[in-house]
């Protein structure tokens, strides 16, 4: 990659962006640099001329330990050295097929964007240099001399009398011409230098960042921002009484929880900033702690911002405002983000009248116990986060987020070698045997029936889950590690002829593996040394009677690597469930400067031993599974083809999950179950099944014991699947009636076409769990529904529900009101 430098104008201003986002920064010699203007697709592109938006905050915040913040209030986001660092140079690259490697930093380079060699979509990339000597890093108290406001707020337009010669190349590290002291960008700094990083591919709305940082002498640090981002509520008019956030909640089997409130509804208050002018210390806080990462909240979020000219009739949750395409109710712009880390995370949300500002976080010290002592030897790189910003309201944000996340996959997928493979896979359709069937007890006289109707649905892959090493009738839990085979379930030809059955049905073989563990009462536990386990205070971390192994250790990945390898060769494994249901806590102490930091280091020491995995074994699938969805984070969706979104039984309490499962996952990773039975009436069977198809249909269920209808009834939902499959790249997530409440009577979520595609219709999925017996579906005039899935045909009791067109829409009504029911409509 050659660079091409970015010179600021003589206001000290320069802008960056693919054509559908533009970034603005300025760069004043006595300020850090802000970035005042930014834009995405459908709204005004920012310039550098326009004015720049009040009280931006610095692009980087950085807490070193023996400087802190210039508010006790708010560690993490008025940091003294985030604003004592100084402007040295932009630079920015284009990466194309002649380039060798993504990024030029190796401490990076587990965190960063993988590129495509072969794509059409180049990625481009901003390195904004900024320095802070260590005299300059030295603790100061709170300049109050402005009212309170931030004294490094950019507040006025250089003039052209007040600029430095840019073009001459006089641009200092820091200061102006009074304060000589300060180094150019020509001389050698003593402290500390930082690198903001943003990249974006062509074509996209949205932008990934990190921070790179360094130091020439010993410098502890205790928390760097990924994401420092003020958003542009002056030049849209923007304003947060009428802004909205949107987070969402999660546990075990009640994943995705999302939920929206009215920013003033939330701790951000308005306190009457014009009696009370300062930055607010209210902050919206959403963090993880250990590594089950979406295991509370997920590490994503959407703020709408609409203008302050709203009528009261529009002074309605956005949820409740949600269209196919309905420019009258549009907020002015929506914004979302998600941290890109297989571990701890944090963001916030705070304001700074007129500022909103988001501030995104890997670990850090304060919750994560995370910090690091910088040194000439070594630097640090944070955890990547992506945003994307768009005119509209916040589904069209998803939307562009979703682009996005396809984008970072296929990246990665040209990265390690795998593109073909990950074409190939993306059509596959798996059957499980665990989902409300056997539930861990495979046995041979269980899996026999169960391949042969698995087969006969037309099943790719046929997944043996949990239990196929087990030899103990059940004891199993804490004795894993070994993965070797059962040597009493499978009979005489052991699990070796079980996979040789499933081979002779036209299925690959699939394996529920949890790699990560080693049981208390394992043989391995005693043979393999101690630094191949997370240890604290001189013993070893204990989960549930599961040591966890510590991917910073040579003998742990050997480990895994050697059993994956053994498992692939011997039975010639093509799907990988991999789970995840023990946690190792705050991190390890052993070999480490803080636990914090050597849960980070295994993190990614873990990603690096996928992406090896990867290119060593392109063409098996690996699906992510995190006792259900406790670690659906973008650091795992990146690199793994396929995600549990729920371990949850009940087929209604499921709808809920998967419908709000489109916010962080893209339709085609979204594993949803569909464990259709012979005994469930035809409603709740096409119910279920409804649930997975506009995703990942995620097959279970006895289907051996299905008649000829039910087997119908099942293979239509396939057959629908594969239609949707061929044309979800194509599609993005879509809820017509607005955010899906948790317990609502009833669900809507769909599939509508993507930002500048062509395809012209798209599909919904609406589930009645109860309540009244009509639900009213805006539409475009002119749209209709065709209802798809159930066919009558093989769900006799499940009659078509009634359409009847009404002004901005259509009303469906449920035609069996006595029971829970879901039909799947085309939209054309």
């Amino acid at each position: 990659m050659r660079p091409v430098i970015i010179r600021p104008d003589q206001r000290h201003r320069f802008s960056w962006g693919n054509g559908i986002v533009t970034m603005c920064f300025e760069a004043r010699p006595d300020h850090p640099v802000h970035l005042v203007g930014l834009s995405g697709r459908g709204m005004a592109a920012a310039s550098v001329e326009d004015t720049p938006q009040r009280n931006a905050r610095p692009i980087v915040e950085l807490l070193a330990t023996e400087s802190g913040s210039h508010d006790n209030r708010l560690p993490l986001t008025e940091t003294v050295a985030g604003r004592a660092l100084r402007f040295v140079k932009a630079e920015t690259f284009t990466v194309d097929a002649s380039d060798t490697a993504c990024d030029r930093h190796s401490d990076a380079a587990e965190s960063a964007t993988g590129t495509d060699r072969t794509s059409s979509m180049p990625m481009c990339r901003l390195e904004i240099t900024q320095v802070a000597s260590f005299d300059d890093l030295k603790p100061r108290g709170r300049d109050f001399g402005d009212g309170g406001t931030d004294d490094t707020t950019p507040a006025h337009d250089a003039t052209d009398n007040d600029a430095p010669d840019i073009a001459t190349s006089s641009v200092h590290a820091g200061g102006d011409a009074s304060d000589g002291g300060r180094p150019t960008p020509t001389e050698p700094v003593h402290g500390v230098t930082v690198v903001s990083v943003f990249e974006t591919f062509h074509g996209l709305s949205a932008v990934r960042a990190y921070t790179q940082i360094s130091a020439t002498a010993p410098y502890p640090i205790e928390a760097v921002s990924s994401l420092n981002l003020t958003l542009p509520m002056d030049v849209n008019g923007g304003d947060a009484d009428h802004t909205t956030v949107l987070w969402g909640d999660s546990a075990w089997a009640v994943e995705n929880d999302w939920h929206a409130a009215p920013l003033r509804e939330t701790v951000l208050r308005d306190r009457s900033f014009a009696i009370n002018p300062g930055i607010s210390s209210s902050r919206f806080v959403r963090s993880s702690t250990s590594t089950w990462s979406t295991g509370r909240h997920q590490p994503a979020g959407v703020l709408e911002v609409r203008t302050a000219n709203v009528s009261q009739s529009e002074k309605v949750c956005p949820a409740e405002r949600s269209r196919w395409t309905d420019s009258s109710t549009e907020p002015a712009f929506s914004v979302m983000w998600q941290i890109e880390h297989n571990g701890p995370w944090e963001w916030e949300v705070s304001e700074d009248a007129p500022g909103l500002h988001l501030t995104c976080f890997g670990p850090e010290y304060e919750d994560h116990q995370w910090f690091d002592s910088l040194a000439d030897d070594h630097g640090f790189t944070s955890v990547p986060v992506s945003f994307a910003i768009t005119a509209g309201d916040w589904q069209q944000a998803v939307a562009e987020m979703t682009l996005q996340r396809r984008a970072l996959r296929r990246a990665k997928a040209a990265e390690l070698g795998r593109t073909a493979a990950f074409e190939r896979i993306r059509s596959l359709v798996v059957y499980n045997d665990y989902m409300n069937t056997l539930f861990g007890d495979p046995r041979l006289d269980k899996e026999l029936p169960l391949i042969e109707g698995a087969a006969k649905l037309g099943a790719d892959i046929f997944c043996i889950d949990a239990g196929w090493y087990d030899s103990t009738d059940g004891g199993w839990w804490d004795m894993v590690g070994e993965w070797a085979p059962s040597t009493n379930r499978f009979g005489r030809e052991g699990l070796a002829g079980l996979a040789h059955t499933v081979r002779e049905h036209g299925m690959g073989l699939g394996l529920w593996l949890e790699p990560e563990v080693i049981g208390v009462r394992s043989l391995l536990a005693a043979t393999l040394p101690d630094d191949a386990f997370f240890r604290r205070h001189g013993v070893r971390v204990s989960d549930s009677g599961r040591y966890l192994l510590d991917f910073r250790s040579p003998a742990a990945r050997e480990h895994v690597t050697r059993t994956v390898d053994r498992l692939i060769d011997e039975f010639d494994v093509r799907f990988f469930k991999f789970d995840y249901n023990t946690i190792p806590g705050t991190g390890c102490d052993a070999k480490a400067e803080s636990v914090g930091g050597a849960l980070l280091d295994h993190c990614r020491a873990y990603l690096g031993w996928l992406d090896d995995l990867r290119r060593r074994h392109p063409d098996v699938m690996i699906e992510n599974c995190g006792s259900g969805a406790m670690r659906a984070d973008y650091a795992q969706l990146e690199r793994l083809d396929l995600q549990s979104t729920s371990d949850q039984c009940d087929p209604l309490v499921y709808a809920a999950i998967a419908a709000g499962a489109g916010m962080t996952i893209p339709p085609e990773q979204q594993g949803n179950w569909g464990y259709a039975q012979q005994e469930m009436n035809d409603e709740t069977a096409a119910l279920t099944l409804a649930t997975g198809v506009l995703g990942r249909l995620y097959l279970s269920g006895f289907v051996d014991r299905m008649d000829e209808t039910r087997m119908g009834l099942v293979r239509d939902a396939i057959a629908l699947h594969r239609r949707v499959l061929a044309e979800q790249e194509m599609l993005v997530p879509w809820w017509p009636t607005g955010l899906p409440g948790f317990t609502d009577d009833w669900l809507a979520s769909g599939l509508r076409p993507a930002p500048g595609s062509e395809l012209g219709h798209g599909y919904l999925t609406v589930w009645r769990r109860g309540g009244a017996t009509t639900i009213d579906i805006p539409l475009d005039a002119g749209m209709r529904l065709e209802q798809v899935f159930p066919d009558p045909c093989h769900a006799s009791d499940a009659l078509p529900w009634r359409l009847e067109a009404i002004k901005g829409g259509i009303r469906i009504t449920a035609t069996d009101t006595g029971r829970p029911s879901a039909r799947i409509f085309r939209v054309v």
